[in-house]
């Protein structure tokens, strides 16, 4: 069983026990700090165990490729798993890698359980203004990977940590401070104030249209509308949404991991990974249906390598030679998008002065990029 799954069994009847109990005995601060917090974690492990964080790196992936290639004009590819192609302003190419810490699903999952908890709020008010954070955090989140992407492309690997674990970061907390000021802080004090200077309850003037006043009802209906409706037009403009809904193949990942964005290049990657079995990566670009493309790399040792289709549509076929020798081949006979595929069911082995040959070919319908990686198996250690 998934260790978040599990997690999540085990923490949900103490939490429901808790809340229940505080509830009973109107401690109403215990209560929704418990609350609020337990269902946050809950939320966190739920999403994780799902694979709805990798989905949402996907979407907003989607959606800073079309606002980087339309507005920005960056010359640069979307792929698959929270991954972009670009051609930086030296020449060279990169690939920059999304991890699902860029999700924003705990910070979604706060701004959920603060609000849907919180006393002050109807119902109806609770619902209206969860969907209206969470929207405005998925927008603030496509804003702070545009930085990361831009600062990415203008100056190059070396400055991704600080785009990402710096200005980036900055940008998304200070942004996420004055959302939740706005929906949770601001009124409760407005409230409050009105309460105590004419005498009434909090009851009636937390109400809408009175210290919560009806513009900003309407205000956060048409935003959420706004994005919403934005959301499902830029389907239109490129099939690339595709690649935010494939099936992700599900790691077992510790509940504390590492972080994952990070730049990748041929010589592997600038950043945090856990690609350490990784010994070479190629990328072939645009291979029309039919054509063969051939991708050629040397070997200074031994090593028993497997190959990886870690980008693509299929079908398609591979064979590898050693020496121009034939070794292996195989079909990836799926219609759809090709993700992480290890295509040799045994590795091949290669010795010191080997030269490798790996040949793609396209047996598709239409054109299509493809990652190819070269791992190294351990089955020999």
């Amino acid at each position: 069983m998934d260790s978040r799954l599990l997690a999540t069994i085990i923490i949900f009847p103490i939490w429901l026990t808790l809340v229940l109990v505080f509830r009973r005995h109107r401690q109403w601060l215990l209560y929704y700090l418990v609350a609020a917090f337990g269902l946050t974690i809950q939320l966190v492990f739920l999403a994780e165990h799902f694979g709805i964080d990798q989905l949402l790196v996907n979407l907003a992936s989607f959606h800073v490729n079309l606002i980087s290639k339309y507005i920005f004009h960056i010359p640069m590819e979307l792929m698959s798993n929270g991954r972009f192609q670009i051609i930086l302003t030296d020449g060279g190419s990169s690939i920059l890698k999304l991890g699902i810490e860029c999700s924003a699903i705990l910070e979604s999952s706060i701004i959920f359980s603060l609000l849907i908890f919180y006393p002050l709020f109807s119902l109806r008010q609770r619902i209206l203004r969860v969907i209206f954070g969470l929207v405005v955090t998925y927008v603030i989140n496509i804003l702070r990977l545009m930085i990361i992407v831009l600062m990415a492309y203008k100056f190059g690997p070396d400055y991704i940590f600080l785009a990402h674990a710096g200005v980036a970061r900055v940008f998304f907390f200070l942004f996420e401070l004055l959302l939740y000021w706005y929906l949770m802080t601001k009124p409760t004090v407005k409230s409050v104030g009105d309460g105590i200077s004419n005498h009434r309850p909090l009851s009636q003037t937390a109400r809408s249209g009175h210290s919560l006043m009806w513009r900003h009802t309407y205000a956060q209906l048409a935003v959420i509308i706004l994005v919403i409706g934005l959301s499902f037009a830029s389907f239109k403009l490129s099939n690339d949404w595709q690649k935010a809904f494939i099936q992700v193949a599900k790691k077992d990942r510790p509940i504390i991991y590492q972080e994952e964005t990070g730049m990748e290049t041929d010589r592997g990657v600038l950043g945090e990974t856990n690609e350490s079995n990784r010994l070479d990566q190629s990328t072939i670009k645009d291979l029309a249906p039919g054509e063969e493309w051939k991708v050629r790399q040397s070997f200074l040792e031994f090593e028993q390598i497997n190959i990886q289709v870690s980008e693509g549509r299929g079908p398609v076929a591979l064979e590898v030679y050693v020496n121009d020798i034939f070794q292996n081949r195989a079909i990836v006979e799926t219609q759809g998008i090709i993700l992480d595929y290890k295509v040799f069911g045994k590795e091949i082995e290669i010795n010191d002065g080997d030269i490798l040959e790996i040949r793609v070919k396209n047996l598709g319908n239409e054109p299509s990029s493809y990652l190819i990686d070269i791992l190294k198996e351990f089955s020999h250690e």
